[in-house]
């Protein structure tokens, strides 16, 4: 009778734990193994550096007292519509985030944001660090563009 217990209730936690356990060694001594948290049918593929983004209006150098203004035109015909994110940093510090979201611009080649303007005021002196990405629909596919400005 004191077998039982032991056999219904400790026996399966010690198999499961010793199981998982080894599942998981064999998954991290894996030299291929991928982190993917998104678990998308593949993961985001970022074209670097403004290779199908034109940024129009965007200035090197900037007054504390001006406004930084500028217009995005995605030149890749594989991107219809998607959400803009355009962040400023501070070395890893974020200072400002914007998101434009449902930007269908490619039916009219329009420049995005479309029906609005980003315009934002730095009042520290300083580089800065300008990064601009376009998520498609489903977010699989990615456009980015790093630009560095100073603020005098």
């Amino acid at each position: 009778m004191t077998k039982s217990p032991f056999i219904v209730y400790i026996l399966p936690i010690i198999l499961s734990v010793s199981l998982g356990t080894l599942v998981m060694a064999e998954a991290l001594n894996d030299p291929a193994r991928e982190l993917n948290m998104w678990q998308s049918d593949s993961g985001i593929s970022t074209t670097q550096q403004g290779d199908k983004l034109v940024i129009i209006g965007l200035d090197k150098t900037y007054s504390i007292s001006d406004s930084i203004q500028f217009e995005i035109e995605v030149t890749n015909s594989e991107f219809e519509c998607g959400d803009l994110y355009i962040t400023i940093f501070d070395g890893d510090q974020v200072i400002t985030q914007s998101g434009f979201m449902k930007q269908c611009f490619m039916q009219q080649n329009q420049k995005i944001p479309l029906d609005d303007k980003y315009t934002e005021i730095i009042t520290m002196p300083g580089e800065y660090k300008i990064l601009i990405e376009i998520f498609d629909q489903n977010y699989k596919d990615s456009l980015s563009y790093v630009a560095n400005i100073t603020v005098e």
